[in-house]
């Protein structure tokens, strides 16, 4: 018995890993890093200088296609960064103006229908400016149909547009195929910064609700349908150009 009258303890025996243990830290460590991809851009630099080098021409060949296939590659990203910069910009924009377009052609609608006004000239004009405003070319910066003023300017510039939609549209029926909607219909865009839709009357409201009770009962009529959140009910006459599949420049 040691001093003190406690019995001595015997040195701590460290154990030896277990075979299974062991092999799981051995693993961990042999574990290969992933190679981080270099990006085009170093890719390019990188070709460019082996290229300076003498090389045979066989090498050289190959090399020179292979930069080829990276400067192509990245003037592709390069195009896509700038159209999704584009929509993303005119996306709340042609939102707004798409909302905006359906209510007038709501409220003319019900007045139409209550008191019978003729209103037609003034509905045909809203369903063009909805259409120019659904299909305008999505990689093109939008011409707001609201903003920049009357001027000579903004109409030219305006009409140009719709020449060129209503080209869109024809060859795409011509083709058998649907012209990609490019206005966002997406109901958790926040309106709330819009005087025009802050200050609607109760009239309006009603409006849309009739609308949407008439809508409802209609069956389709054109060859790709209505969108089911917000088109005008005397749409249905216009030309089935509707939908998402191409576009065109």
């Amino acid at each position: 018995m040691a001093h003190g009258g406690y019995p001595r303890r015997g040195a701590a025996v460290r154990r030896p890993k277990s075979s299974a243990s062991a092999g799981v830290a051995d693993r961990k460590r042999k574990r290969p890093v992933a190679a981080k991809t270099a990006s085009l851009k170093n890719q390019i630099r990188s070709t460019e200088r082996f290229l300076r080098k003498d090389l045979p021409d066989d090498v050289r060949i190959a090399q020179e296609k292979k930069l080829e296939d990276l400067k192509r590659q990245q003037e592709l990203q390069n195009q896509l960064a700038v159209q999704r910069i584009v929509q993303l910009r005119d996306r709340k924009i042609k939102f707004f103006e798409r909302r905006k377009i359906e209510r007038m052609i709501r409220r003319l609608e019900k007045k139409q229908r209550s008191n019978g006004d003729d209103v037609s000239n003034k509905l045909s004009k809203l369903r063009e400016d909805l259409e120019y405003v659904r299909f305008f070319p999505k990689n093109e910066k939008y011409v707001s149909l609201f903003a920049g003023g009357n001027t000579v300017d903004a109409v030219e510039e305006r009409n140009k547009w719709r020449k060129q939609i209503k080209e869109n549209l024809m060859a795409a029926a011509a083709s058998g195929k649907d012209l990609e909607e490019t206005a966002s219909d997406d109901d958790t865009l926040d309106v709330s910064d819009d005087d025009f839709f802050m200050s609607g009357s109760s009239s309006d409201e009603e409006a849309d609700d009739e609308w949407t009770d008439k809508s409802a009962k209609e069956p389709a009529s054109s060859a790709s349908g209505r969108a089911a959140s917000g088109m005008s009910s005397d749409e249905k006459n216009q030309v089935p150009l509707e939908g998402a599949v191409l576009v065109l420049f």
